[in-house]
């Protein structure tokens, strides 16, 4: 009975401590999702623009103040099993160098974010409206 029990434990803590790759590509999308949140409220709550680009492995959250751009926090280090393949905005493809633009107004253009997470393709989207949603594959 005690070996019974004891190998329950252990399958419930492999389980916990050994994720699927599907289950850390569904974690590291949420998280950059996450971030694309904050930097929407940034520019909600800030009463400014806030936009992000995404290069070189690091997302930058960049503020407009008066008329250029500087970078607003510091950069989030994307983990090495990310990678963005595209950003769209309105369905028109964005230069990976181009910022992508969150209004203070709360109203923006339709986005999606394309991700390479251990060879999965997953997806945020973001509305309109402010709303950002992980897209699984």
């Amino acid at each position: 009975m005690v070996v019974a029990i004891a190998g329950v434990l252990i399958a419930v803590a492999a389980i916990n401590l050994f994720p699927s790759d599907t289950q850390v590509a569904r974690r590291e999308a949420a998280e950059l999702a996450l971030a694309l949140e904050r930097a929407r409220d940034n520019a909600w709550f800030g009463g400014r623009p806030t936009a992000i680009t995404l290069n070189e492995g690091r997302l930058r959250q960049w503020r407009l103040a008066t008329d250029s751009w500087s970078a607003s926090a510091p950069d989030l280090a994307l983990p090495s099993d990310l990678a963005v393949s595209a950003i769209h905005v309105d369905g028109q493809p964005l230069d990976p160098k181009a910022k992508l633009l969150f209004l203070p107004d709360g109203f923006g253009q339709p986005y999606r974010i394309a991700l390479e997470i251990r060879g999965q393709a997953w997806g945020i989207e973001g509305d309109a409206a402010g709303a950002v949603t992980v897209i699984a594959p």
